[in-house]
């Protein structure tokens, strides 16, 4: 292996992430070297260690596609950037360089849109290997040869943009040999295929696409494209009208092909337009033609709207768009906000029964469509009034606890923090900016010289006299701490609370009927004798603002401008804009699991039952017989499934099985019937004794069940060795489908943490490699802020103690499989930190090292957003999983993954032991690194401006333009918090047992929250998922599957003797109870809100069908809450 520095040394790294790296590469290699050992007994399944070392994106590459062009695309990347390099790789190796003497055109051109490709996606993605299914020469109807790229799904990994690049690819390398352009429609009609295709998959899909287009745009394009869009048939449906066409080999449904055509070609055309112009390419012009893709509800809405209304029951509304006491806007970021999470205060959380926790994905009506939960307690906190009709402002998250009980309206939530970097990653056109505190500080700063006595204003909080002084004397608007939300009042209200029923100097009383108004304003008052009363600094505020002065009305001035003139002070709205927040989807933590789970992965077909009990199989007669790898032991002449045999510890052979012939063959190939062999077939295996001898040598005993699988997805049948399953077992571990064991968390960026957050000591995090905290000063105690580095990560204390059972279990199997040194040695999660782990995206095959360095009650990873950004991945919702880096070196085999197209997704093919943040994606270098922004940023938020137009909000982009090493640390940001964390680590989602609870706590929620009208969300939670619900499952029911209770075989249709085959009796897999489950909740809904008529026709209609369909019932189903009430 090459070492560390060969692969930075053109990179201008710190002293210290040079040493970070250094020992990194050398743990990596520690346990490489222990796995190879390990290994060289030749016991297992595989006698070689399977993940590939891979340093950087010219040596994935390079890897993935066994060619040798690591050196000279690092060069090339070096200069021009990944794109361009794409292009100049691809041409060379379609004109022959890189390639063997004897490869053919076709094998250079598909070598060379492969390769393209992969550098694109950043060498992470299986796309270029499976989501290209092939790429041929074919000829059109004159006679002229061009090129033809067929698509398969799982080209979908690799991203809208990029799947469509891949047709700017296959281009470029058809220019370079000369090949002519594809002629649509030559043969036949091709484009109405498309057109027809497409809406079939739209209508039938249970993934829909991102963006609609027009059959006019689809015609263009296919017309147009100087390559053929071909597919595989990835969906059972079939087109109807445009069957049996001379270039399209199947009448299914083509979605990997659809998918770039629609979200990518169409839907992306205008960026993809600013790429062809990047590379100079030539004869793509009629993509100006295209009309576009669009986002539109059924309604005409935009999708941010529709986004809004696809409520799911159980997951609450928290704010709905441009409503009086929604979320409010903040720009800035936190050390655990950024790269699509956003920040909440954790008061929410509490009273709002913790609807909400760190983690739970959320969806936003801007700038982006789905972010997660960080919480952030120095933002500002709800105004909420209490049952009594009191009216205060949550002052802390320990004082939200105090009163949850007592609240009965949040009139106002607080702040939402959002990143500039969400905006730029989206294009976003930027929101006005409310007037807050850090808005303040910069009209101040921009009015005071440097020695100026007044500057301590900008860390310390104002006197409201001082505030009043402050705006006068430099004209700056009045500090964000007095003022109230005066932009939700009209200038009518103005006048109504301008005339009291009691002024004083320390108490100002109203009527009951101004309650409404001064609700809406935010304003603190108490409720006593049908009177309202303001005491305290809000009755100074209010002298000066609106009865110190005399106030001229004018209709054409709005309430801000009017107090403005009045108290000659500059009053600025607090509030800008509600964004919309619905509750996505809850917070993960949990082991990776098949379905079900299994601890080995051996096949037990129909003798192990419904649990697929090895056990069971092994004593249900004396002879086993199952699909298995052909391998035997000479000596022995038994089978076996390891390279040595186990019995005499003699090598044994491998053969193969003539598909025609049936002769035994020492190759792949029957040269008699020219054709390809098998590697396994259906034979007798000593299952019973092979469980004693493993049993035997392990010292454990295995516990029914002891779970295999029905049969095996590899294309050569290699089972797992029955041993790594007796140890999983023992340590209450399953196995995945590639062998390893792993652990899923959702992704959450952080940048600083204190060790109080994470459980770490000050010896440990010294240990580490940890010497200064922030601000440059010796690390001495644990509330110190420590900025983390980049492949660093923190895991769910829950997801640590997994792992160490895992640790414990590749140790015995060191130790008594393999016979060698355990290497762990782990007796608690203390233990486990400075181990090493690989994060791994379900969409990639590449697993980035990661070093453990502490544990947080919650259910996420925190990580650098560069390190999750190297699996491809923000923090929008989604989870990857995390897995010792060793079990990956020893367990992972590629033998034992599908042969099917996406077979390999989702498997550590590569491991990279560094991460460099050069080569990270560009939303991961759109991520602000800023302490403050600039008065003129605000300002150009007011005039709308586009976040890609912003040049004075530094981010990690700009430094990687400047060459600075600060690309490394120095991530700085706005907005504090002592906490990541709230009470509880789970959602209310995750808790509650039944969905009549998840459902209570959502209308609660409604009702509760000023920003939510209750009878709107029961009408989108009806609209977009009961109604679809129930009518899907009375579908599902039509198609149903029968299943034997004894052996778990399925039936498509009832055989006609009404039993298995087996001679048990046959389940419906599909009941009732289960089409029917909302059905209740429906009409009680529909009842209690008085929803739109239609609606609760619907309602009404589905229960009719179900009645048609089953009978009448014996009773309606009743709801626990209906015996409460």
């Amino acid at each position: 292996m090459s070492t560390t520095a060969n692969y930075v040394k053109e990179i201008n790294i710190p002293q210290n992430y040079s040493d970070y790296y250094e020992e990194l590469s050398n743990q990596v290699y520690k346990e490489f070297e222990t796995a190879a050992d390990a290994k060289s007994t030749l016991l297992d399944s595989s006698g070689i260690i399977e993940p590939k070392i891979a340093f950087d994106l010219a040596e994935r590459v390079a890897k993935m596609h066994d060619i040798d062009i690591a050196t000279p695309l690092r060069e090339l990347l070096d200069k021009l950037g990944k794109e361009n390099a794409a292009l100049i790789m691809s041409k060379e190796i379609a004109e022959g360089k890189y390639q063997s003497s004897d490869a053919t055109l076709e094998d250079r051109l598909d070598h060379a849109v492969r390769v393209g490709l992969a550098i694109v996606t950043e060498g992470v993605t299986i796309a270029p290997l499976q989501g290209i299914s092939e790429i041929k020469i074919k000829n059109n109807k004159d006679g002229s040869e061009y090129l033809s790229v067929s698509i398969a799904g799982p080209m979908r990994s690799a991203g809208g943009t990029e799947s469509a690049v891949t047709m700017l690819i296959a281009d470029h390398v058809r220019r370079a040999v000369g090949l002519e352009k594809y002629q649509a429609d030559c043969f036949d009609d091709e484009t109405g295929r498309f057109v027809e295709e497409l809406r079939i998959y739209e209508s039938e899909a249970k993934q829909s696409f991102q963006f609609h287009v027009s059959d006019d745009d689809i015609k263009t394009v296919i017309s147009n494209l100087p390559v053929e869009l071909e597919g595989e048939g990835t969906d059972p449906d079939e087109v109807v009208n445009h069957r049996n066409m001379t270039r399209i080999k199947t009448d299914r449904v083509r979605g990997g092909a659809l998918r770039v055509l629609n979200d990518g070609l169409i839907g992306r055309s205008k960026k993809l337009l600013k790429r062809i112009e990047k590379y100079n390419l030539e004869g793509w012009e009629w993509l100006n033609d295209i009309q576009g893709a669009v986002q539109k509800g059924e309604t005409g809405d935009d999708a941010s709207e529709k986004r809004m209304k696809e409520v799911i029951t159980g997951r609450s509304v928290l704010s709905m768009p441009n409503k009086i006491g929604g979320f409010r806007l903040r720009y800035g970021r936190a050390c655990n906000t950024g790269f699509a999470s956003v920040g909440l205060h954790p008061v929410i959380a509490e009273i709002l029964d913790h609807t909400i926790t760190v983690g739970t994905q959320i969806k936003l009506d801007k700038p982006s469509k789905g972010a997660t939960v960080a919480f952030v307690d120095s933002l500002e906190t709800p105004i909420v009034r209490l049952k009594g009709g009191e009216v205060i402002k949550i002052q802390s998250t320990e004082h939200g606890i105090q009163i949850k009980n007592n609240i009965e309206k949040i009139l106002h939530l607080g702040d939402i923090l959002i990143t500039f970097g969400d905006f730029l990653e989206n294009n976003a056109e930027l929101i006005p900016t409310p007037m807050v505190e850090e808005v303040w500080a910069e009209h101040l700063k921009a009015k005071l010289s440097k020695n100026d006595s007044r500057l301590e204003f900008l860390t310390k909080t104002p006197t409201f006299v001082e505030a009043i002084l402050l705006s006068k004397e430099l004209k700056i608007p009045l500090h964000p701490k007095f003022l109230y939300y005066w932009d939700f009042i009209t200038t009518e209200d103005l006048k109504q609370i301008t005339n009291p029923i009691l002024k004083s100097e320390n108490e100002i009383h109203y009527e009951i009927s101004k309650k409404q108004i001064l609700e809406n304003l935010g304003i603190p008052h108490k409720v006593s004798d049908e009177k309202i009363i303001i005491s305290g600094i809000d009755v100074q505020i209010l002298d000066h603002l609106i009865f110190g002065n005399t106030l001229e009305y004018d209709d054409s001035k709005s309430v801000l401008e009017l107090l403005t003139a009045s108290s000659g002070i500059e009053i600025k709205n607090k509030f800008s804009t509600s964004i919309g927040v619905r509750i996505g989807r809850p917070e993960k933590a949990a082991p990776r699991l098949m379905k079900p789970p299994v601890h080995v992965l051996f096949p037990v077909a129909e003798k192990g039952g419904i649990t697929r009990d090895i056990l069971k199989a092994a004593v249900a007669s004396e002879s086993f017989f199952s699909n298995l790898n052909n391998r035997r032991c000479n000596n022995c002449n038994i089978p076996s499934i390891g390279i040595v045999c186990s019995k005499c510890g003699n090598k044994t052979t491998k053969f193969y099985i003539c598909r025609i012939c049936k002769d035994e063959l020492e190759t792949p190939h029957c040269e008699k019937c020219k054709r390809d062999a098998n590697g396994f077939s259906y034979k007798q295996f000593p299952l019973k004794q092979s469980l004693i001898s493993a049993q035997e040598k392990l010292g454990i005993r295995a516990k029914p069940p002891f779970k295999g699988v029905e049969q095996l997805i590899n294309q050569e049948k290699i089972p797992e060795p029955l041993e790594k399953g007796l140890i999983r077992q023992n340590f209450g571990l399953s196995v995945f489908k590639d062998g390893t064991v792993r652990f899923d968390a959702t992704n959450s960026p952080l940048t600083h943490f204190k060790l109080s957050w994470i459980g770490t000591t000050v010896d440990q995090i010294k240990k580490l490699g940890y010497e200064k905290d922030v601000d440059g000063n010796p690390i001495t105690n644990d509330e110190q802020l420590i900025e983390l580095k980049m492949q660093d990560v923190i895991i769910p204390l829950e997801s640590a103690e997994y792992l160490v059972n895992v640790s414990k279990y590749i140790d015995f199997e060191l130790q008594k499989f393999f016979g060698k040194q355990s290497f762990y040695n782990l007796k608690n999660t203390q233990d486990l930190l400075g181990h090493l782990v690989i994060g791994l995206a379900p969409h990639t095959s590449v697993g980035i090292t990661g070093r453990l360095i502490g544990y947080t009650k919650t259910h996420v990873c925190f990580a650098s957003p560069i390190w999750h950004s190297a699996k491809r991945r923000d923090a929008d919702g989604d989870a990857d999983s995390v897995m010792l880096l060793l079990d990956a070196l020893l367990n992972f085999s590629r033998q034992f993954l599908s042969d099917k197209i996406g077979g390999l997704m989702d498997a550590p093919l590569l491991i990279q032991p560094i991460v460099l943040p050069h080569e990270a994606q560009t939303q991961a270098h759109n991520f602000e690194v800023t302490k403050k922004f600039p008065l003129a940023f605000y300002e150009s938020t007011s005039n709308h401006e586009k976040s890609g137009d912003i040049r004075n909000i530094e981010t990690l982009a700009m430094r990687k333009d400047t060459g600075d090493e600060n690309m490394f640390h120095d991530y700085f940001f706005t907005h504090g918090t002592t906490t990541l964390t709230s009470s509880k680590s789970r959602s209310a989602y995750s808790t509650l047992e039944s969905m009549v609870d998840k459902l209570d706590l959502q209308i609660k929620n409604a009702d509760i929250i000023n920003a939510v009208e209750t009878k709107e969300i029961v009408s989108y939670l009806i609209q977009t998922h009961l109604i679809p619900d129930i009518m899907g499952n009375i579908r599902a029911y039509a198609k149903q599957k029968f299943r034997c209770t004894a052996c778990g075989a399925k039936y498509r249709r009832m055989p006609l003797l009404q039993k298995c085959t087996c001679g048990h009796k046959l389940l419906q897999t599909i009941t009732r109870p289960s089409i029917e489950k909302y059905l209740p909740l429906a009409k009680k809904l529909v009842t209690k809100y008085d929803v739109d008529p239609y609606l609760k026709g619907r309602i009404m209609t589905l229960s009719d069908e179900i009645e048609l369909l089953f009978g009448k019932g014996d009773g309606s189903q009743q709801l626990l809450t209906d015996f409460v009430n």
